[in-house]
C-alpha cells in the first residue's frame, strides 16, 4: 500500500492528512500545528515535515509519496482609521456616562468652582465644579453654605468617584455627576447637566429643541443641537456645554480622516454601521472608526516541492493550485453537490473558489479581531477570545448566566470585582473582558460584526466569481466558528444555501486543501 501525505502549509496553521488503500484516498490519519516561520518558508516546511513524520510514526505506517502546493503568503494588514467626528459647533459633549450619579432632573448654569461658590451671588444659576484636590465632605460642605447664602447651585460637578457621597451630604436634591473633566467645563461660559434613574431616559438633553432654546443657538446651529440629542440617546447622565470658540476650533483642526474606498485589495468595516445593525445603546460601544484590511503581493518566492521533498526524503508531487485542491477536497463532503462554490475563510483572507474561478479577498478572522478590540476599547487578546462564541455574565462571584438566561454555579469561584462583567471561555479559564455591555447586547454586536465583516467579504466573491451560486460550503479555520455559517447565511439571504465543510465525511472542514492536494496527485 502507497501512503500519500497531503501537506497544507497556510498562513496560520499547517494540516497534513495521510492517505492510502486501493484507491490512494482512504484516509488514515489527519493533524494539524501552528505554522513556524511563515507560510512559504523552510522553516515552516521543515516543520510540516516534523508533523507528517511524527503522524505516521503515532499510526506505525511509512510516508511513501507527498503532495504539495508551494504557494506564497498572502500578506494582509489591519488597522484601524478614526473618522471625522459629526460637527456640534459651539456645543461639547463632555460625559454622556459616568461611573456614579446622583439626583434626578437637569440644571443649567454658569460652572464656578466650589470654592468660589461663596462669591457668586444669588443672580444667576450656577454649575458647582470640584477638582480632584476636594474630597466630597469638602464638597458638600461648600455647596450647602453657598445654598444657604442664597446661591443657586443647579448641578455639581465632580472629578473623583464620589458622586454618591457628595449627594448623601447635600440639604438641597440637584444632580451630581462624577468622573467629569472639570478644567474643560471651567473654560466653558455655560454648562447643561442631566441625571436620570431608574428607566426613564433623558428628557432635556435629548430634546434638540430645548438645547436651542437653553444655549440661545441661532438658525444655522440647530443642526448642532440635532447632531448632540441623537449621541445622548441611551445616557443616563449627560454633560453639555457651550464653547464659543469650539466652533473655530474645529474649523481650523478638523479631527480623524476621510474614510478610505473600498476595493478588490481593501476591506472596510464601518463600526457605526454595526451598532446601527446591531441596535446598540450610544455609548456601549465605539463608533466614528473604520477597521481595514488591505491586502499586499504576493511577490514571494515560496519554498519548492523539493524542499519538502529533502526534508521528507520521500518523492514530492507539486500541484500548482492550492484553490484547486481546496474545491476538490471540500466537494467530498457528504450532501453537497458540484456546483457549490467553495469558501475558505482563514485569519487574513477569505478565498472564494468556484469551479473555474478564484478570488481572494482580505478582511477575515484578524479583522474581526481589530473590530472586537476596537469596539470594546479592549486588548486584541481578549478580543481574540471574546469575538469566538457566546459568553456569560457574572451574576455573583460562583453563579453565571449565559445568553439564552440560563444560570449555572461555576466550579470555582471568580475574582469578586468581576460580577457583572461578562466572561469568555480562554486557555486559562474564564476572561472578563467589558462590563459596559449585556449579554443580549453583546450576542447582537457579535452577530452584527460576523455578518458585516465576513459575511459582506464572501457575498462580494461570490458577486465575482458565481453570481448565481445556490449553494456555498465553509472551509478553513474561519470555519470553527460556530456563527460564522449563520452570519454568512443572513448576508447572502434564504436563497442560498450555506453549510460548513466535512472533508470525506469524517475530517471536519480543516483539512479540505491537505485531502484534496492528495486526490489531484493520485489522479496523475
Amino acid at each position: 500500500m502507497t501512503v500519500w501525505a497531503g501537506v497544507d502549509i497556510g498562513n496560520a496553521t499547517t494540516e497534513v492528512v495521510l492517505c492510502g488503500g486501493d484507491t490512494g484516498l482512504d484516509v488514515l490519519a489527519s493533524a494539524r500545528t501552528p505554522t513556524r516561520g511563515g507560510k512559504g518558508s523552510l522553516r515552516a516546511v521543515h516543520g510540516a515535515a516534523q508533523l507528517a513524520r511524527r503522524l505516521a510514526d503515532a499510526h506505525g505506517l511509512v510516508i511513501d509519496r507527498a503532495a504539495f502546493a508551494p504557494t506564497p503568503p498572502v500578506h494582509s494588514t489591519v488597522e484601524r482609521v478614526l473618522l471625522q467626528s459629526r460637527r456640534t459647533g459651539r456645543l461639547a459633549i463632555v460625559t454622556r456616562a459616568a461611573a456614579t450619579t446622583a439626583g434626578d432632573g437637569a440644571g443649567v448654569g454658569t460652572p464656578v468652582p466650589v470654592e468660589q461658590l461663596a462669591v457668586a451671588g444669588p443672580d444667576r444659576p450656577v454649575v458647582a465644579c470640584a477638582t480632584r484636590q476636594c474630597g466630597y465632605r469638602d464638597v458638600a460642605g461648600l455647596v450647602n453654605a453657598a445654598v444657604e447664602a442664597g446661591t443657586n447651585v443647579v448641578a455639581v460637578l465632580t472629578e473623583n468617584d464620589e458622586a454618591v457621597l457628595v449627594s448623601n451630604r447635600l440639604r438641597a436634591p440637584v444632580p451630581v455627576v462624577d468622573d467629569v473633566d472639570v478644567p474643560r467645563v471651567l473654560s466653558t461660559t455655560l454648562v447643561a447637566v442631566e441625571v436620570r434613574q431608574g428607566p426613564t431616559p433623558l428628557q432635556r438633553l435629548t430634546d434638540p429643541f430645548w438645547l436651542t432654546d437653553t444655549f440661545t443657538l441661532d438658525g444655522d446651529e440647530r443642526v448642532d443641537a440635532r447632531v448632540v440629542a441623537d449621541l445622548l440617546y441611551d445616557s443616563a447622565c449627560a454633560v453639555v456645554c457651550l464653547n464659543d470658540s469650539a466652533a473655530v476650533d474645529a474649523a481650523s483642526s478638523p479631527s480623524g480622516v476621510p474614510a478610505p474606498e473600498e476595493s478588490d485589495r481593501t476591506h472596510v468595516v464601518d463600526l457605526t454601521e454595526v451598532a446601527a445593525q446591531a441596535n446598540s445603546r450610544r455609548g456601549s460601544v465605539v463608533v466614528d472608526n473604520l477597521v481595514l484590511a488591505t491586502m499586499g503581493g504576493d511577490a514571494d518566492t515560496p519554498a519548492d516541492a523539493d524542499a519538502l521533498a529533502e526534508a521528507l526524503g520521500v518523492p514530492v508531487t507539486r500541484v500548482d493550485s492550492e484553490a484547486a485542491a481546496a474545491r476538490v477536497g471540500a466537494l467530498t463532503t457528504p450532501g453537497v453537490t458540484p456546483d457549490v462554490v467553495v469558501v475558505d475563510v482563514g485569519g487574513g483572507t477569505v478565498d472564494v473558489v468556484a469551479d473555474g474561478a478564484r478570488v481572494v479577498l482580505p478582511g477575515a478572522g484578524q479583522l474581526l479581531t481589530t473590530a472586537t478590540a476596537t469596539a470594546l476599547e479592549i486588548s486584541r487578546s481578549a478580543a481574540e477570545y471574546a469575538k469566538r462564541a457566546e459568553a456569560v455574565t457574572a451574576v455573583t462571584a460562583q453563579l453565571v448566566e449565559d445568553e439564552h438566561g440560563r444560570r449555572r454555579f461555576l466550579d470555582r469561584p471568580i475574582d469578586g470585582r468581576c460580577t457583572g462583567w461578562l466572561l469568555t471561555t480562554a486557555p486559562s479559564g474564564l476572561l472578563p473582558f467589558t462590563s459596559r455591555l449585556s449579554g443580549a447586547e453583546w450576542r447582537s454586536w457579535r452577530h452584527a460584526a460576523k455578518r458585516l465583516v465576513i459575511g459582506t467579504n464572501v457575498m462580494r466573491g461570490i458577486a465575482q466569481v458565481a453570481p448565481g451560486a445556490a449553494g456555498v460550503l465553509l472551509v478553513g479555520g474561519g470555519a470553527s466558528d460556530d456563527e460564522l455559517v449563520r452570519a454568512v447565511s443572513e448576508q447572502l439571504g434564504h436563497d442560498v444555501t450555506v453549510g460548513r465543510g466535512n472533508v470525506c465525511g469524517q475530517l471536519s472542514h480543516r483539512f479540505a486543501v491537505a485531502y484534496g492536494l492528495v486526490s489531484l496527485a493520485v489522479d496523475r
